[in-house]
């Protein structure tokens, strides 16, 4: 009877090994790698940067051209020039005219379109951007549910640190006069941050379900799948 009832304990055991091994492999096979990510990443990128240049060529031109003249005069006015130099009475000028903080508004608007865009589209009914669905796949997070609204944004502002370490660094050439080589070696906080860097956009090549770090942070996986949903608002229809 021992025998028995151990034999059929392990024969359990081993069909729900396989089955777990089979829904792994499934889970695996329907992951979406870089390539496909990458590709989609190029569309949306096209379609915030068409938005981000309507935006500052309708509203931004308004909004920051009067302040753009009424710098020019003033600075002429008081230095004799018209073309601003790295030094700190230049600085402190431009630091304190209303030019300078109506540029950082309007740059912070022009960010949070792309920050609305991907936090709304991956978060709706959708559960992913137009390139997503265009490459056929979704965002969802790792228990299969869908991203909170910010959560989406949470998982755009950190797939975006890649491109501020890039500013940093072209900010850091211009500033000392370098190349990027040296800039990038220049000290041990550049150093760090390259390493960083490099870990950031790499680190998916190493994860066994194709994770970013911004995916492991905020728990959520790519996988190839397509709602029923007609437009981001749409309800899902169950099948």
């Amino acid at each position: 009877m021992n025998i028995t009832k151990k034999n059929l304990n392990n024969l359990k055991n081993k069909f729900l090994e396989i089955h777990q091994q089979k829904k792994h492999n499934e889970k695996q096979s329907n992951l979406v790698g870089s390539f496909k990510r990458s590709i989609a990443g190029a569309i949306d990128s096209v379609i915030v940067l068409i938005g981000r240049i309507f935006f500052a060529e309708t509203f931004g031109k308004n909004y920051l051209e009067p302040s753009i003249l009424s710098f020019k005069n003033e600075f002429k006015e008081k230095f004799g020039t018209d073309t601003p130099k790295n030094t700190p009475e230049h600085l402190e000028f431009l630091y304190q005219h209303e030019v300078f903080s109506k540029t950082m508004i309007l740059m912070f608007m022009i960010l949070m379109i792309g920050a609305i865009y991907h936090a709304y589209l991956n978060s709706s009914s959708w559960q992913g951007t137009i390139g997503k669905r265009t490459m056929g796949f979704t965002i969802i997070k790792q228990n299969n549910l869908p991203l909170s609204f910010f959560r989406a944004l949470l998982h755009y502002f950190l797939s975006i640190l890649p491109f501020i370490y890039i500013f940093y660094l072209f900010s850091y050439q211009l500033k000392y006069n370098i190349d990027l080589y040296q800039a990038i070696t220049a000290n041990e906080i550049n150093i760090l941050f390259g390493i960083i860097f490099t870990l950031w956009v790499q680190i998916h090549a190493f994860t066994k379900n194709k994770t970013t770090a911004y995916d492991l942070i905020c728990n959520t996986i790519c996988i190839y799948n397509i709602t029923n949903a007609k437009m981001p608002w749409s309800k899902i229809k169950k099948s």
